[in-house]
């Protein structure tokens, strides 16, 4: 049995229809899977563990070997008319031997499949962050274009009053500084402009380097169909209550329970290099000149049967090294679910304290749209003064562009929400046994 890994997008038959200048969240998860390189890296982890598999069975596979020997003494050496020591003598074996009985070949075979899948479960978690990442970095960009579409209202809003505060001054209703100070909001509406287009630019670049997107390629980015929150949390509900799920889903915990149950296997195996062995050897051997008791071409068939009564104490320090490395798994996995339980409680109160703040921030814009309409109509007549305008809209483009930030920063953190809990991109990661 081996454990392997399967991103699977639901996309990707439909790569070739989608317009090269639009990017979709979807597309851009399938990108990332395809060309992030912290997914390869981890994928031939999963390789290098599954070649302990193998390992396991070459304990009880056939072995063949074959060596030489080449002697010449000082002189030849004889006794009457018999060669004793000839001067040359050479001789080769050719051994071939099969174990029968090895007691490490079971436990050694188990730690083989615990580390591949505990690798597995380690590259599933990768691709998880690598997605939650680019999640987090697609919903960035849509949050810097919203800003950038804010920003732009605002430069919009003050030329207007520009505009009117000009045609005021030149009917003699207004003076010079009511001018001034419309033209000094303009122009920090425009740097504002400036910095959310660049920022925009920064934040599609990053984007574009995590998922392959060639960097002179440009590209909109669609903003998701909303369906409402993919999840309902309840304000009533404690973050206690997602701990069981996060135990069970996180595939991190499930890499170090996997760990653990390697360490066990591995402690297994060194108790059993203490074990009796037992092999079935063939010797062939080859030898000239030949003697009376060592034949030319002569081979023999043996059973040999291994036990160590003492090895000076090596196995007793390496199942004692054993022993602490379970305890240490053991005490990684207790770490974790205390950091999963700090994770899930962040998420969630992160997650409803967005939520709340959404609400008021919709109703912030609407009252300081409502406010600098209503300033905005009573300067043209007086009864508002120019300073009164330019701090309204001040306020309105200080709160849109806050209102802007926040419905993106709730999108993720319902999504970061669903990655401590172990539920994110379970559509594109999961883990199978399948038989050799």
């Amino acid at each position: 049995m081996k454990y392997i890994v399967f991103a699977v997008s639901v996309v990707t038959c439909f790569l070739p229809s989608i317009m090269a200048d639009t990017l979709t969240l979807d597309v851009a998860l399938v990108r990332a899977l395809e060309h992030d390189e912290r997914i390869e890296i981890q994928r031939r982890d999963v390789d290098i563990a599954g070649q302990e598999v193998s390992r396991a069975w070459t304990i009880v596979s056939p072995r063949l070997t074959v060596s030489g020997q080449y002697e010449r003494p000082e002189e030849e050496i004889r006794r009457e008319e018999q060669v004793v020591v000839p001067e040359d003598n050479w001789r080769a074996t050719i051994t071939a031997s099969q174990p029968l009985f090895d007691g490490r070949v079971l436990p050694a075979r188990r730690l083989g499949l615990a580390l591949q899948e505990a690798e597995a479960f380690i590259l599933a978690r990768t691709i998880q962050g690598v997605l939650f990442d680019v999640t987090r970095l697609y919903y960035d960009v849509l949050s810097a274009s919203k800003q950038v579409s804010v920003a732009e209202q605002t430069v919009a809003l003050a030329r207007e009053e520009v505009r009117r505060a000009r045609a005021r001054f030149e009917a003699g209703e207004a003076r010079r500084t009511e001018v001034l100070r419309a033209e000094v909001d303009e122009s920090r509406a425009i740097r504002n402009q400036v910095l959310a287009r660049n920022a925009h630019a920064l934040a599609q670049s990053e984007l574009a380097r995590r998922i392959g997107w060639a960097a002179d390629e440009g590209f909109n980015v669609a903003d998701p169909e909303s369906g409402g929150e993919p999840f309902v949390l309840e304000a009533e509900s404690s973050a206690a209550d997602w701990y069981p799920a996060a135990y069970e889903h996180r595939y991190d915990l499930a890499g170090l329970r996997a760990q653990l149950r390697a360490a066990e296997e591995q402690h297994t195996v060194i108790r059993r290099e203490a074990w009796p062995t037992l092999e079935l050897q063939y010797n062939h051997r080859f030898v000239e000149p030949e003697s009376f008791t060592t034949r030319n071409n002569f081979w023999e068939v043996a059973a040999v049967a291994r036990f160590e009564f003492w090895d000076g104490g090596n196995r007793r320090i390496s199942r004692r090294q054993q022993g602490e490395r379970i305890v240490q798994s053991e005490l990684r996995i207790a770490d974790l679910e205390k950091a999963v339980q700090l994770e899930v409680q962040q998420a969630r109160l992160e997650l409803l304290t967005m939520r709340e703040n959404i609400v008021s921030l919709r109703r912030e814009v609407t009252l300081a749209e409502e406010n600098y309409r209503t300033l905005s109509e009573q300067a043209r007549v007086g009864l508002a003064t120019s300073l009164d305008v330019s701090t309204a809209l001040t306020a309105l483009d200080s709160v849109r562009t806050e209102l802007a930030r926040a419905e993106y920063d709730l999108a993720v953190a319902h999504q970061r929400f669903l990655f401590v809990t172990g539920d994110f991109a379970r559509d594109y990661v999961t883990v199978e046994r399948k038989a050799d």
